[in-house]
């Protein structure tokens, strides 16, 4: 019987591992199959079909480590961006965030330099740049290319993504149309960017290259670049939401003991021969002084009020005016108490300070 023909051979070895495919098997163990079949049936051939055999075998070979590799490279990347957002999320500073944000998305991407940039009206002002292992060129870069931000204008890549809100590759800066100025000068081949997207507007934007290595970005970095800069605008959000809670909150802590010391000014106030007229207009103006600063001592304070703050001002002590006044030590406490909330200052320091600024004296003695 006659040997089966070479075709023949290549067609059982087909049918063999497509007999595997129904059971289940993966492409990779297709080919896999398919070798080893025609690895079998194909004892002799020949030379040349030999060797472009074996070439085929060893590209097969290539593209399953590029594969394999490939799909490593991912895997410790996502890894990495996981670590890198966790890291950033517990910081509550904006300015701390600014800081490390260029320095982690080169670490958990796997960029030589990175770039953020902020929106400013109708450009793109550089705020801060990491270059790996070399600090002084980025802070030289980082200066020469603030005097000169990237204008948003029509026909440049980061204008379009600015209004997609999308990521952007750029594989040949040299030669692509839209690649801004700013990319020549940073000597970059091939780029990838990605807004910063918070509260629905693009707020900012990161650039990344492999400047050092000397590779092509490509759609994985590009992918990867922009859900960093996805994850960092909520951690950005949530720490200026908290700067800006933290500092309401000092505003009505403040507005609160402002309060309380009005209540209790009035509480412990001694009745006095006044007129209510004026009583009520010194009242309001001392109010109108938790506002803003008072430009003469007359619109807020009473005359013995400014007769008890030019004595507390020369450093005499509460039972020192009293005796010069000829009233009680209760009296003057009183007095003084009314006199720092009407000049809106915490101690006697404090408004020592406001009658020199106001009355331009340096000091002051009891008359005998």
């Amino acid at each position: 019987m006659s040997e089966p023909h070479a075709d023949d051979r290549i067609g059982r070895a087909v049918v063999a591992a497509r007999a595997l495919g129904r059971d289940g098997a993966g492409p990779g163990e297709l080919i896999d199959v398919l070798i080893e079949e025609l690895q079998q049936r194909l004892p002799a051939v020949d030379a040349s079909l030999d060797a472009a055999f074996a070439a085929v075998v060893d590209l097969h070979a290539v593209q399953v480590e590029r594969a394999a590799a490939e799909q490593h490279r991912r895997a410790e990347t996502l890894g990495r961006l996981h670590d890198a957002l966790m890291t950033l999320r517990p910081i509550e500073s904006p300015e701390q965030l600014l800081e490390r944000v260029t320095k982690e998305a080169a670490r958990a991407c796997g960029f030589d330099r990175v770039v953020l940039l902020r929106v400013d009206g109708s450009t793109l002002v550089p705020e801060n740049v990491y270059i790996e292992g070399d600090p002084a060129w980025a802070a030289e870069l980082l200066a020469a290319s603030r005097a000169a931000p990237m204008p948003l204008q029509m026909g440049i890549n980061e204008t379009e993504a600015l209004r997609r809100r999308r990521p952007l590759i750029v594989r040949d800066a040299a030669n692509e149309s839209g690649v801004p100025e700013m990319a020549h000068f940073y000597r970059t081949a091939s780029y990838v960017a990605a807004p910063i997207v918070p509260e629905g507007r693009v707020i900012g934007f990161l650039h990344a290259d492999h400047y050092l290595k000397g590779t092509v970005a490509d759609e994985f970095d590009r992918d990867a670049l922009f859900a960093f800069a996805e994850g960092f605008g909520f951690a950005y959000e949530r720490a200026t939401l908290l700067h800006r809670l933290r500092a309401q909150g000092a505003e009505v802590r403040l507005l609160l003991s402002s309060a309380e010391a009005v209540v209790r000014s009035h509480a412990e106030a001694e009745l006095e021969l006044v007129r209510m007229a004026d009583a009520g207009l010194a009242s309001a103006r001392s109010t109108a002084g938790l506002i803003a600063a008072p430009t003469s001592l007359n619109e807020v304070l009473t005359r013995r009020e400014c007769e008890v703050l030019r004595l507390l001002s020369a450093g005499y002590s509460n039972s020192t005016i009293a005796e010069h006044l000829v009233v009680s030590e209760a009296t003057v406490k009183s007095h003084v108490q009314r006199i720092l909330r009407r000049l809106n200052v915490r101690n006697r320091v404090e408004a020592a300070t406001v009658y020199h600024r106001l009355n331009g004296e340096q000091s002051a003695s009891p008359a005998q």
